[in-house]
């Protein structure tokens, strides 16, 4: 019993002393240092300049001269005489409408009017007659007042009866009336003159309304021009007010471009200060100069900065309207500003220093861009950047300060 209690017991002891010395002959390993991994950068001594900052803003061709020639009368298109796209000089024929209404119209103005002439001169007459009449009436009048006289004195003789002198008394009182009426009618000559040379007047005013609606017959070109889209073919009805035709000034072409909201503010000082704005456009694989005329009067709700119209100064090909301009505008020269490529900013406002091996971080503020030989550098400025410091121009991944890099020779 006893040497069964003993034997498990020696068993765990030696085990234990076993475990024990091999740990204890375990060779010793000494820790090493492992290297910080270098990143293969690129980069750019810094060098302080005075650089005239460009911003390149995008914008289509218009024309405060748009206009849309819409139809003053209801007739018939008779003819169309341009197509879209044709350059038109002023004053010429681009439709021609149906006549044939205008013209019975014309012919009932007419009409009108020579009625009219003829009531005035037949109220003149009537006048003249009534002139002459008046004094005829009185001595009628005067007549009949005799006979009424006589007729009174003959009733007091007795020696006519009752009848008589009602008789009498009767035809004095037409005759009365009578010269009451013409000179009535004589009165009333002045208001019925003025109201007949009031509708001579109106009836001359819708002839010669008749006859413009005749000319305009004619759709003519207000000015040099495109003609822009057509709204009608050759035998359409029209209505007045009907759309017909559109055309474009040719020698008042802009171009529209909006301005970001953050250069709007200097742009608005240059302009105040007369400084010249120059831009160039490129329009078809040409650059063409560009001149900012004015700024918009609005803001538009869903823009970030402000619409900038821009003069076409030299182009001799007629633009269609809504061509897509790239634009290169010139800001004032600025001080103490640097060049880099677009490879060397991260983010929006950051760039990368190299101290010693390591990178650091560093706000800048972009002014603006540059172009040099068919290349676009980003203009960048900041208190932290001075002459001599080395930015990376890699875009690294996982760029950030304390990293460390090698300096591609």
């Amino acid at each position: 019993m006893h040497k069964k209690i003993v034997f498990p017991l020696v068993i765990l002891l030696l085990t234990g002393l076993v475990v024990f010395t091999l740990v204890k002959s375990k060779p010793e390993v000494t820790p090493q240092d492992q290297p910080q991994k270098r990143w293969l950068v690129a980069s750019q001594q810094l060098n302080s300049t005075v650089l005239s900052p460009e911003i390149t803003v995008y914008g289509r061709v218009e024309t405060p001269r748009d206009s849309t020639l819409t139809s003053a009368v209801e007739a018939d298109v008779l003819e169309v005489l341009v197509l879209e796209g044709q350059t038109v000089s002023q004053g010429d024929e681009l439709i021609r409408l149906d006549t044939t209404d205008l013209l019975l119209i014309q012919q009932q103005r007419e009409a009108d009017l020579a009625e009219n002439t003829a009531d005035i001169e037949l109220e003149k007459t009537r006048y003249q007659r009534d002139l002459t009449l008046l004094n005829n009436q009185k001595q009628l009048v005067k007549l009949a007042d005799n006979v009424v006289q006589r007729a009174k004195k003959l009733e007091q003789n007795r020696l006519t009866s009752r009848a008589s002198l009602d008789e009498a008394s009767s035809s004095y009182q037409q005759q009365m009336l009578a010269l009451k009426q013409l000179e009535n009618d004589i009165a009333q000559h002045s208001a019925r003159l003025a109201q007949l040379n009031a509708q001579q007047q109106r009836a001359n005013a819708l002839l010669e309304q008749s006859r413009v609606n005749l000319s305009r017959a004619v759709i003519r070109a207000p000015f040099d021009s495109r003609v822009s889209k057509l709204t009608v073919a050759e035998g359409d009805r029209v209505r007045s007010g009907d759309a017909l035709v559109n055309v474009y000034d040719l020698t008042n072409l802009e171009v529209r471009a909006q301005i970001p909201g953050r250069y709007v503010s200097e742009i608005r000082q240059m302009m105040n200060n007369n400084v010249p704005i120059k831009a160039v456009g490129l329009i078809d694989g040409s650059y063409v100069p560009l001149s900012l005329a004015r700024l918009s009067g609005e803001v538009r709700v869903d823009s970030g900065g402000l619409d900038g119209l821009f003069a076409i100064t030299d182009y001799n090909d007629s633009l269609p309207l809504g061509t897509f301009v790239e634009i290169k505008l010139s800001l004032e020269a600025k001080n103490n500003v640097f060049e880099l490529p677009f490879s060397a900013l991260y983010g929006l406002d950051r760039v990368y220093l190299i101290e010693n091996e390591l990178l650091k971080a560093v706000s800048i503020e972009r002014v603006g861009e540059v172009e040099r030989e068919g290349r676009t550098f980003i203009i960048v400025r900041s208190d932290d950047l001075n002459t001599g410091d080395t930015v990376v121009t890699t875009q690294l991944p996982n760029a950030m300060t304390g990293l460390r890099v090698d300096t591609q020779q």
